[in-house]
């Protein structure tokens, strides 16, 4: 199977049906005195508990349930159904195709991320359709700035994008555990890959590079490991498959720092990690210091960190010049107290408190603090010591950390119950 393509709809409506139930997110629009489907998501997993939940508004009802293969399938069909006590419209023709991808384990693609590779078809939406209100929404349920901000949180717990593509209206999402990496840690002489998987008959483990192709048997779930004769190289591939058919896989071109990394990758050999984090060069989500700063470099630092916090994170590292050479710590006064001070800023004028982690790491007898911040879902204020009673918003725009705008100072600040992603 291809990582992308078409299906065409007539096909997953004869997948629904066939099968008993299905766990199905809905969110639904008011439009002349009846419901019409906004957007639907469907998970084709037995094994997922669904807890049922139901947000309702004037303008818009947000629901989450288990339902008969074959009502899914009639909706997904273009017919009017009877859900919840609602009557949902369909808007307009069903769309005759839908977009296919295969997506990797701990592969973000449309906001969801799984630990096991994932099948998911989308369906656009037709663009005459009506269109949710920009109101508030107030109701049996959490309140919203407006129907994009409640339709994040119901289905992703986390706040709404501007960038984000509202386009699809059916997303139907069939996990694939017949194999999958659950681990690998890369060490300096040594990758370990951790395979886990349902039906691992006849699978091979394949770690490849430009210079170099090894090879070895999967006899079940379980440990196997690769020696690195020279290292990692920076363009290895890993591949579980069978045949000429991939599992899972993972690449080990441009691990990050900071940010939303994959969770199933461990790093045990930061020299060539911090290789790779700095060829990309300061930007969206790295910034370099020369040294842990003071007086109004020190605000510059904190702005930063806040600004990475309120958006998707990133990385300071100090120790690294502007021009991406690295010259360490001074030494003195000794690591500990560097990164101390650092913690002590941190804790002293961010608000709240952001996720974050310091690493001392000793590239060829130079040591770099690194300051990872993880994305938050919301925003962290920077509060001067001088005027402390109004907090500043900062976001990053390219290497540059600039206020943030009114609209994204608002759009950071909403509720996001505890829901469990598909």
């Amino acid at each position: 199977m291809a990582n992308s393509g078409q299906t065409e709809t007539t096909a997953l409506v004869a997948m629904l049906g066939g099968r008993a139930a299905v766990n199905v997110r809905l969110a639904l629009v008011a439009d002349a005195q009846q419901w019409q489907l906004h957007h639907g998501q469907v998970t084709l997993d037995d094994d997922a508990p669904v807890k049922e939940r139901a947000w309702r508004y004037s303008t818009a009802t947000f629901l989450e349930l288990r339902l008969p293969g074959p009502t899914v399938a009639a909706l997904l069909r273009g017919d009017d159904q009877d859900v919840h006590g609602i009557r949902i419209v369909f808007p307009g023709p069903p769309s005759p195709s839908a977009s296919t991808y295969r997506l990797r384990g701990q592969e973000e693609w449309g906001r969801v991320t799984t630990r096991w590779p994932r099948t998911e078809w989308t369906v656009s939406r037709d663009t005459n359709a009506p269109q949710p209100g920009h109101g508030l929404l107030v109701g049996d349920g959490p309140s919203f700035l407006n129907f994009d901000q409640a339709l994040s949180a119901f289905l992703y717990q986390r706040p709404h994008e501007s960038t984000e593509d509202r386009s699809d209206l059916w997303r139907i999402v069939l996990p694939q555990r017949v194999g999958w990496l659950s681990q690998i840690t890369i060490g300096p002489d040594l990758l370990t890959a951790v395979v886990d998987g349902e039906a691992l008959d006849g699978a091979v483990l394949e770690l490849s590079g430009a210079a170099d192709n090894q090879m070895q048997p999967v006899d079940g779930a379980g440990t196997y490991r690769f020696e690195l004769a020279h290292g990692l190289a920076h363009d290895s591939l890993l591949t579980l498959r069978r045949e000429d058919q991939w599992l899972d896989w993972r690449s080990f071109s441009a691990p990050t720092y900071g940010r939303a990394r994959d969770a199933s990758v461990v790093w045990e050999q930061p020299g060539p990690v911090l290789d790779l984090l700095l060829a990309n060069g300061e930007g969206q989500h790295l910034e370099c210091k020369r040294e842990v700063p003071e007086c109004e470099s020190r605000k510059k630092m904190l702005k930063t960190i806040a600004a990475f916090a309120s958006q998707d994170g990133g990385t300071v590292l100090i120790g690294v010049q502007d021009d991406l050479q690295i010259v360490s710590l001074p030494e003195k006064p000794n690591v500990d107290k560097q990164v101390l001070a650092v913690v002590g800023m941190i804790r002293d004028h961010l608000e709240p408190m952001p996720s974050y982690e310091p690493r001392v790491i000793d590239h060829d007898g130079k040591k770099i603090l690194a300051v990872e911040v993880s994305g938050g879902d919301q925003m962290y204020a920077y509060r001067n010591e001088a005027r402390p009673e109004f907090p500043e918003f900062y976001v990053r725009v390219g290497p540059n950390t600039v206020p943030a705008r009114h609209r994204e100072i608002a759009a950071g600040f909403r509720q996001a119950p505890g829901v469990t992603t598909f």
